[in-house]
């Protein structure tokens, strides 16, 4: 536990190209609220002995150990700009994922959300000159080292080795809400953050993320602008409630992912609400029994695996999901996102098994108090098709069939698991039958977030064609089986004939999603 009086710990983490010297100005603009502790990289300013890192997982694991070391007992907060914000969000999933006492606060400043990339491409083949033109552009070349010519050449070429770590680096979505409330600096006028939406950390985050927006900020706010750039984040950093607006410009405070009822506004998530929501993932896949899963192909070990369970590649033998806590996560996102954007519709899923992904979605409209919403449950409730000679290929030499002792669930057990959560009401549809016969005349008005789980080609092109037509604008299409190869087929023909250029995201490198946006 953090010893009483004792200031806590702010870890610094610079950007590409930088040194512990761009927080100069910060232990004295925060007196001794806050012990400021810039962390050097390796292979810059005091560590330039040592050899540089070579991806940003290195340097997080660097950052980590030196957390771990000296925020031991501590109360601690952390800190990265730039490509140092990337290097502190992964340090601070590591720590969560070594039990590790979390930060009262994590703070990412002028990075763009992990999932979305990050900053210029540049390979051996692009000129110095285009490198540091670009810098010049983002205002961080200090004018003694822009008037000499060798100094600029030597600055650029530490910055293009770090992005060499961005260019590189692989993002993992996250298997659970990160345990420190985040907050994102955003200054309006980065180039480099431009093309992307602040909000959009949350995701990485799998939670709710303060916005600070400073009006005519660049990319070096937070060095060029310190004084503004600290009683911007005083509040987050100290833990107070943000009050007022800060001197040095106008900014906006706001928080993303906070979902509201059925008007989609943005409203505070109460704690409640998420302990529930974490509750059911893990009940709904059986986390916390931990049940074996049924032996099958391609896991034919009966042992059951926490890392096959999280990610969804078992077959659980008492769970009442299949698919893992990384895309309950995406269906969670998915779902507040539509809520929040007051997304028109109802939800559906095609494919259901015993049910626990419905549930899932009965749920969160339960515990956000949307009660003018649907949730359809579409099934045969005996299994998959046995695929003939009119069928396509694909499927038929899949012959998923022969496992209908598994995947046949009869839908009176299916409403049983929904009665079992008290989540069984005039809120759920049930469609049972094959999808070519039961979704081309579904009573269904509009939609706002379709969750395709068929395997197949003709079970996703039958879900698609019927069903698309129907889904507003801002909603998503999930895709379970992505990575099945009949089944990607099946998307990408029905993507191209209706000329669908949605960017395509990944899940967990099994499933996928896209919003629509016309």
């Amino acid at each position: 536990m953090p010893v009483r009086g004792t200031p806590a710990v702010l870890f610094c983490i610079p950007h590409a190209g930088g040194t512990v010297a761009a927080f100069q100005e910060w232990q004295q603009l925060l007196g001794g609220e806050l012990l400021v502790r810039p962390v050097e990289s390796a292979g810059r300013g005091t560590r330039s002995a040592e050899r540089g890192y070579q991806g940003i997982p290195e340097a997080a694991e660097d950052l980590a150990r030196v957390i771990a070391a000296e925020a031991d007992g501590a109360d601690w907060v952390l800190l990265g700009h730039s490509m140092g914000a990337l290097i502190a969000y992964e340090a601070a999933r590591l720590l969560q994922e070594r039990g590790f006492p979390p930060a009262r606060r994590l703070v990412v400043s002028a990075c763009p959300p992990p999932q979305r990339g990050f900053g210029p491409k540049w390979d051996a083949d692009t000129p110095d000159s285009e490198v540091e033109a670009f810098l010049l552009r983002l205002g961080s070349v200090p004018a003694e080292i822009a008037r000499d010519r060798d100094a600029m050449a030597y600055y650029a070429g530490l910055v293009r080795e770090d992005a060499r770590l961005t260019d590189a680096y692989h993002y993992r979505p996250p298997r659970r809400p990160l345990n420190s409330p985040v907050t994102v600096l955003w200054g309006d006028a980065d180039p480099v953050t431009a093309p992307y939406r602040a909000q959009d950390w949350q995701e990485a985050v799998g939670r709710p993320v303060e916005i600070r927006t400073a009006t005519g900020a660049g990319h070096f706010l937070l060095t060029e602008q310190a004084s503004r750039a600290v009683a911007l984040l005083r509040g987050d950093l100290l833990g107070d409630p943000p009050t007022g607006t800060p001197p040095g410009g106008a900014t906006g405070v706001t928080t993303a992912g906070t979902p509201g009822g059925t008007t989609g506004k943005a409203a505070a998530v109460d704690t409640g609400t998420e302990l529930y929501l974490d509750l059911l993932k893990k009940t709904l896949t059986n986390v916390i029994y931990e049940d074996p899963p049924l032996p099958s192909d391609w896991a034919p070990d009966s042992s059951y695996d926490p890392i096959s369970r999280h990610a969804g590649l078992d077959w659980p033998s008492k769970a009442h999901t299949m698919v893992g806590l990384r895309r309950l996560d995406n269906v969670q996102y998915c779902v507040e996102r539509i809520l929040r954007d007051g997304v028109p519709g109802d939800f559906i899923e095609t494919g259901v098994w015993r049910g626990g992904t419905s549930i899932f979605l009965r749920a969160l409209l339960r515990a956000h108090g949307v009660t003018d919403r649907r949730v359809w449950a579409a099934d045969s409730f005996r299994g998959m098709p046995e695929v003939g000679a009119e069928g396509h290929p694909g499927d038929a030499e899949l012959e998923t069939h022969l496992l209908n002792d598994v995947m046949g669930v009869p839908l009176e057990q299916v409403r049983s698991n929904f009665e079992a959560y008290g989540l069984l009401d005039d809120q759920v549809r049930f469609l049972p039958g094959w999808f070519k016969d039961t979704l081309p005349k579904a009573p269904i008005r509009s939609l706002a977030l379709m969750r395709l789980d068929g395997d197949l080609y003709e079970s996703t092109m039958d879900a698609l064609t019927n069903l698309y037509p129907k889904l507003s604008v801002g909603g998503f299409v999930i895709v379970d089986d992505y990575l099945i190869t009949v089944c990607q087929e099946a998307v990408h023909d029905f993507r191209r004939s209706h000329g669908i250029d949605d960017e395509i995201k990944d899940i967990d490198g099994y499933g996928a999603y896209w919003r629509r946006t016309r």
